[in-house]
């Protein structure tokens, strides 16, 4: 399974959502597909899932949709605990498991592409709707229930190792922009956040 194709086949289920992403392949994937002013691009490893629950606890009424690696999900396995005794129904999480760190310049196996399984690991820490897939037919039948936001959804999406990232052109949009961008969407769409003022 081909993660580019899985990113395609969300891009029609994407309404109001609020998509929240962390540093990896996914986000560059994501970001040259949708300009979705509710696009959180995260720069770092490891913070995506947090910030993501962090938005549906806040915005219940929102659908949350976060984009991971298995590599971010490894550097922060405390928030799978988290999550699950939080409850939140609101969100959908996304993993995008390709058993590698694949960097700009690396190509390293992660704990997954050896016996770490991310649903086991999920299922043990409380979160009852974990589901593995490995074809895109699968990806698609579980996709449209989980972006309704009615409950928590945890998809493992084992997708082969891609280098297409490296070959995507940066965006004109840098991540401070997007976090502002983000922000005045929130602004406008939810009619009650304080204003926000930026650095400088």
């Amino acid at each position: 399974m081909n993660r580019y194709e899985c990113l395609q086949s969300l891009m029609p289920l994407i309404t109001d959502h609020l998509i929240v992403t962390s540093q990896s392949g996914q986000r560059i994937e994501w970001g040259s597909l949708s300009k979705h002013e509710g696009n959180l691009l995260l720069g770092e490893m490891g913070a995506a899932l947090s910030v993501g629950t962090g938005l549906a606890l806040a915005l219940p009424k929102r659908k949350i949709v976060v984009l991971e690696s298995d590599g971010s999900v490894l550097l922060a396995l405390s928030s799978l605990a988290t999550l699950a005794n939080l409850e939140v129904s609101n969100l959908a999480v996304f993993i995008f498991d390709n058993g590698a760190y694949s960097g700009t310049r690396i190509s390293e196996p992660s704990a997954t592409g050896g016996r770490t399984d991310l649903e086991t690991v999920a299922r043990g820490a409380g979160i009852e709707r974990s589901v593995t897939v490995r074809e895109l037919a699968e990806f698609e039948k579980y996709a449209p229930s989980a972006m309704e936001g009615k409950a928590l959804n945890f998809i493992v999406c084992k997708v082969q190792e891609s280098l297409l990232h490296r070959d995507i052109p940066r965006p004109d949009l840098d991540l401070l922009e997007n976090k502002y961008r983000f922000i005045r969407y929130l602004q406008r769409t939810e009619g009650r956040l304080p204003s926000f003022i930026g650095r400088g």
